[in-house]
């Protein structure tokens, strides 16, 4: 079976509908695995065969299409608070294991990290980083996008293109389960979680956030869990219930 690389849009190059030329980190990466002219490799969901290998580039030319493999047929969308580093590494990468298919940082009032626009752009970077990484790891044959990071103001804006957005909340004595039960029944296939800081956010935030039509406010029960335990516990039982059927 051909090996599957994954490579983002913009590193890829469409000269007419069956040749392409790829560039970027994947481009050593099947060198290093030593891949010869005519050789079948999978380039996302396409089967392409090697036309021409340089050392930035490589040509390819389409053959077929590739099995899907891993992809979700929900859309899942994780809205999650600029966390510390190493904190916002792990809910990327196991987001992605996991089926979310999108994932916008945001900053709120409680935010502790701060960052000018060169490292915020670097930040995105190694994220996206981390999610293609991942989808790599869990078989997962889709390409998952770290959005740019945003503002509280511009995140309320992103909520509302949603069907549904499940806001957990610790003051909340909302059931998740019967937000997911409705969710379940209406057939809403595109979806939102919220997850907010460290700090998590202050009332106002909050309840601005609520007063979003499409935002459901739900408790993830009584014990406080840190971000990263409650996007991980979030993400599990939504994806569980949305894709059960499957």
């Amino acid at each position: 079976m051909a090996r599957r690389f994954i490579v983002s849009d913009t590193d890829i190059k469409y000269l007419d509908e069956n040749n392409i030329i790829i560039q970027g980190k994947e481009v050593k990466h099947i060198q290093v695995l030593r891949h010869n002219i005519d050789d079948e490799i999978i380039v996302n969901n396409g089967i392409y065969k090697i036309k021409e290998m340089k050392r930035e580039s490589i040509s390819l030319e389409y053959i077929n299409k590739a099995e899907e493999l891993g992809v979700p047929n929900s859309n899942l969308t994780l809205f999650v608070a600029l966390l510390k580093n190493d904190k916002l590494d792990f809910v990327v990468q196991k987001a992605v294991e996991l089926g979310v298919k999108n994932i916008v940082p945001f900053v709120s009032n409680n935010v502790i990290v701060k960052l000018d626009d060169k490292n915020r752009q670097k930040r995105v970077e190694k994220l996206n980083k981390i999610a293609l990484e991942a989808c790599k790891q869990c078989g997962r044959t889709d390409y998952v996008e770290v959005e740019d990071i945003i503002q509280f103001a511009k995140l309320k804006d992103k909520l509302k293109e949603k069907n549904r957005v499940l806001f957990a909340y610790e003051c909340s004595k909302d059931s998740l389960k019967n937000e997911l039960k409705e969710i379940k029944e209406c057939n809403i296939l595109d979806v939102g979680i919220i997850i907010g800081a460290e700090g998590g956010f202050t009332s106002k935030e909050a309840d601005e956030l609520k007063e979003i039509e499409n935002v459901r406010c739900v408790s993830l029960g009584e014990r406080i869990l840190r971000a990263e335990t409650a996007a991980l516990s979030l993400i599990s039982v939504v994806m569980y219930e949305m894709e059960e059927e499957l």
